[in-house]
């Protein structure tokens, strides 16, 4: 449950051509240290070409995010797609909302994008999603948030 489909190292990785290699029609991105800091506020640089390469891939694409409304908001307007704040990730009940906001999405071809094991990939395969782990644009801003991404490292060295 704890092993992402894919890792990659940056936003940048995440194209059309991997995601329909794993069956995938449709993106859920986080937000929070995946596409924008979390001890910032601006979108990283890969986000709208990542959301614009999508797009034009056909590809549906939502925000999934723990992070505060007026954050995903922001970044759902910037990016022109739909957005789902206070989550609730990694419940399943989180995921099934977010995916009825792309319709004909289902589980088994949506991807998870995000950083973080405990709740983008732990949930997402909980509810069925493919999974791409992105390391993370920094160590996070809360204690919680660094504590688990320790944690996230000696899983992922394990394998």
């Amino acid at each position: 449950m704890l092993r992402p489909d894919v890792r990659v190292d940056r936003l940048s990785e995440v194209t059309p051509d991997l995601l329909r290699s794993l069956g995938v029609r449709y993106a859920l991105i986080d937000l929070d240290d995946t596409i924008v800091a979390s001890n910032g506020d601006d979108l990283v640089d890969d986000a709208p070409l990542l959301v614009s390469r999508l797009r034009a891939a056909g590809m549906g694409v939502a925000i999934l995010s723990n992070g505060k409304p007026e954050r995903v908001a922001r970044a759902s307007k910037l990016l022109g797609v739909p957005g789902v704040a206070l989550a609730g990730k990694p419940f399943g009940w989180a995921f099934r909302k977010a995916l009825a906001m792309l319709p004909g999405a289902s589980p088994a071809t949506t991807a998870m994008v995000g950083d973080q094991l405990f709740t983008d990939v732990l949930g997402a395969k909980r509810a069925g999603l493919v999974t791409v782990l992105v390391t993370p644009l920094t160590e996070g801003k809360l204690p919680h948030t660094r504590l688990a991404r320790r944690l996230e490292r000696m899983i992922l060295e394990e394998r």
